[in-house]
Formats: C-alpha cells, structure tokens, sequence
C-alpha cells in the first residue's frame, strides 16, 4: 500500500515503536480509546493501517465524560468512525463527581480517574490483551516538566512509559506536530477541545507558555533534548525499582502488625535505594511518602543514636528498636517484668521483646574499641558487677551516671535528651548490679562500670530483637 510522505513517516514510525517494545503479542485483540481528537483519531487510522500486517484484532473503546454539552455529539461521531472502519465500538458513560469517589482530586485528574476505570472495565469485558492510547513524544516531555516543577520521584521522573501492561502507547515516538500533518488525510474532522486551550490547567501553561520559552530562549531542540532525559531517567529508575525489590525482599519482613526493616543492611545500601525502599514500606502501610517525611526517617532512625520514635500520625509510627526499625501501628504499652540474671548466658526480657546474652571472658588487648562502637552491644568490667543481676524498666527516681558525663544524673532527663518520646519510654530496658544502672540497654553504659586499663575480665552484652 503508498501513504503520503506524511502519512508514511507516522506509520513507519509507530511500526518500528511498536516492534521495539514488543507491544502487540501476536494474534491480540487490541482496544483503542478514541476520545475523537486528533492524536487519537491518527492512532486508530494508523494502527488500522498496520493491523493485518500486525495479525491484531481492534477495538473501539469511548470514554464519555459528560463535562461538556457536547459530549453526546462526540461519542456519536466515535461511534460513526467505528461504522467506516468496521470496528466494532464500546462507549463508556461515566460521571466525575463526588458520587465517583474522585471528590479529592483536580477535575484533570478526576476525569483520568474515570476514564482509567472504565477503561479496565472494558478490558475485563472484552478479553483483550491490550489497550493503546494516544500519547504523543510531545506528552512525554509535558509529563516531565510538569513533575519536575511538582516535584516526583526517580520513578516519576521517567514521564509516560510506552508500556505499562495492559496500556501501550504506540505513538509515543511521534511528535504532535506530525500528527497534526497526518491529520489532512484522516476521512473525518478531529474533535477540538476547547479544555486544551485553558491556561489555569497546569499542563497547558507548560505546553503553550514555557516550552515555547524555553525554544525561543535557551534551545530549540529542548523538546528532543527533554525526550533523551526522560528516556534517560526511565531506565534509571528502572533500575533503581529492580535494585529496591531486591532490598525489600533482603531487609523487609512483615511481623503480623506492620514492618520491619534491617537497618544494618538497610545502612549499606546506596542513598537512592534506602530512599526509595523507605518510600515503599510507607506506601505499604498506606502513609503519603512525602520526601520530608522520607528524610525524617532516614535521618533520625537510621543515623541518630538510641531507640527514636517518629509520629506518622493515624496510629503510626516509625521506630528504631535494637538493629530494626519498626513501621506500623503504634504497640501498646506492656509492663515489663523484672527479670533475674543469676550468671553469664541469654535471657529473654519481656515487655520489650528483647533477648539479650552474656558471656564473661578475659579482656582482649585494646578493648573497648571504639571503631567498633555498636550501641546493640556493651562491654562491662565484669569484676564491678554483682551477680544476680536485674533486668527491668525505668522506674521514677532511677540516676545513673552516664559514659563520658561529669556525674550522676536522672534517667528520665537522659532519655527526654535523647528525644526518646514518653510513649516509648516504657519499654526502656535497663541492667541493675547491686541497685546502680549499669547498661541502659542500647542507650548507654554507665561510667563506674566501664573497661579500663586495669580490667581483666569483661562481661560482653549483646541485645536484639527476640525473632519468634
């Protein structure tokens, strides 16, 4: 078959788009949303063209949205361009109003909302693998500067994929410009819609006011340019989505009331990924990962010293708790029961859920090492204490005299130093030798009892979280 050079260069340009990412299976059955403008006029015509060759079977989907009086009109005129090409044509009559659950959401986006319904309606209606819309090249640099300025994700960065199954853009690669020449040869008048021209839609201010700018005064290729950078991102943040599954699987477990994140594995992977995978675990426990918020968590969970605790609101918090950090409904407290500890060994502490392990041994040469700080661990001179020890709570009136401090001072003013907030203070464990503090677990050791030069043997402390 001949095309028209302008007809030709779409078409061979959506094949090549088409083949390059695997769009079509072989033997599909293919739905088409045509609103009944241009870019989605062209696409049908195109892929009607290509359909044979292609050995896909097309079908006509219409969203009516009812926003303007002449919508009616519109979905008539889809239906009569489904009659000339012999396809046959599904029209979806939705309403985008509070009754549709999209009352939270800019009329833009509440339109999509439906749209997007109706289309996954009609999908599971009609059996077919595929659904393709009629997003241009010149929509893919809109979605990226629209996001940038918004501000989005790596994810987000990357604009509109060419496949996201069951959607495929196949005109993706083709600039609005060239549609608009494709038009002259399509057997019916495009749709305009007056909404593209309205500059109080975000997306329309870019399209007709900054691009322009930006052509007119730092590059004319800066749509092309765009295009690259989106391309760019996209596979970036593939790759980042690749790598933070990974993570997830590794460094997430779920407890039965929220998350758990290995924080040790967590520290030793890249920025992007702890980000990323921090965004994800708020996600799951249906909390907006707002980049703030993300940081808050990273910064002062991850990095901060003792057991901090952030308030994400709804019942939820994020928790640092010996090597883990928590993300979930807040725990309830318990009251932690004293336990004895007659002699070296592991004990399990109720109230905090904490397993702790003593062993007593001669001290090693250069102990304590502070390259090997772990606020998880602790090393006492074991000839200071006085077995049984107690493993218990804070309790009103507790002092100790805190590593590197000039004296004794209350716990209570120590923790509230440390930010530890008073919910979470109940489940502060601490080691008692003859009535003094001698570890706030996790936290701190105190000063009387700490490794010097003259020790000779240590009692070597290690906490955890008690898994099962």
């Amino acid at each position: 078959m001949r095309w028209e050079k302008e007809r030709f260069k779409v078409i061979k340009r959506v094949e090549e788009t088409l083949h390059r990412w695997s769009m079509f299976p072989p033997g599909a059955k293919v739905l088409v949303a045509v609103s009944g403008g241009g870019d989605s006029l062209v696409l049908l015509d195109v892929l009607v063209q290509l359909a044979d060759e292609l050995k896909v079977g097309l079908q006509i989907v219409h969203v009516d949205h009812g926003l303007r009086p002449e919508s009616g009109k519109e979905a008539a005129m889809v239906e009569e361009v489904a009659g000339y090409y012999g396809l046959p044509c599904r029209v979806f009559r939705v309403e985008v109003s509070k009754k549709s659950g999209v009352s939270r959401l800019s009329p833009e986006e509440a339109a999509r909302e439906v749209r997007y319904r109706a289309f996954h309606e009609a999908l599971k209606e009609s059996g077919a693998e595929r659904l393709a819309t009629g997003h241009t090249a010149d929509d893919v640099v809109e979605t990226l500067l629209l996001r940038l300025i918004s501000g989005a994700g790596p994810a987000g960065m990357g604009s509109i994929p060419p496949v996201r199954p069951p959607y495929v853009r196949p005109l993706i690669r083709v600039w609005r410009e060239e549609v608009r020449r494709y038009q002259r040869f399509l057997p019916f008048a495009p749709v305009q819609d007056p909404s593209n021209l309205d500059l109080s839609i975000p997306r329309n201010r870019i399209r007709h006011k900054l691009l322009p700018l930006l052509e007119g005064e730092y590059n004319p290729s800066v749509r092309r340019a765009l295009l690259k950078e989106a391309d760019t991102l996209a596979a970036l943040g593939e790759l980042l989505e690749s790598l933070t599954r990974q993570a997830e699987q590794e460094d997430v477990t779920a407890d039965g009331r929220g998350l758990e994140v290995n924080l040790a594995s967590l520290r030793a992977r890249p920025l992007a990924v702890q980000r990323h995978l921090l965004a994800s675990c708020l996600r799951r426990i249906e909390v907006e990962p707002r980049f703030e918020l993300v940081e808050d968590i990273r910064l002062k969970l991850l990095e901060a010293d003792g057991n901090p605790c952030l308030d994400l609101g709804s019942g939820l918090v994020a928790q640092r708790s010996y090597r883990r950090l928590f993300m979930g409904p807040r725990a309830a407290p318990v009251p932690m029961e004293e336990t004895l500890i007659p002699d070296e060994g592991a004990y399990f502490l109720p109230g905090p859920g904490l397993r702790l392990e003593i062993m007593l041994r001669p001290r090693e040469a250069g102990e304590p090492r502070r390259d090997r700080a772990d606020p998880h661990q602790a090393l006492l001179d074991a000839d200071r204490l006085s077995f049984p020890l107690q493993a218990r709570g804070v309790r009103p009136g507790d002092r100790f005299h805190p590593l590197g401090s000039p004296g004794r001072r209350k716990l209570q003013d120590f923790l509230v130093d440390l930010k530890v907030p008073r919910s979470e203070r109940g489940r502060v464990a601490v080691l008692v030798s003859a009535g003094e503090i001698a570890w706030v677990v996790g936290l701190r050791i105190d000063e009387r009892f700490k490794v010097t030069e003259e020790t000779t043997r240590v009692a070597a402390l290690k906490v955890e979280v008690a898994r099962g």
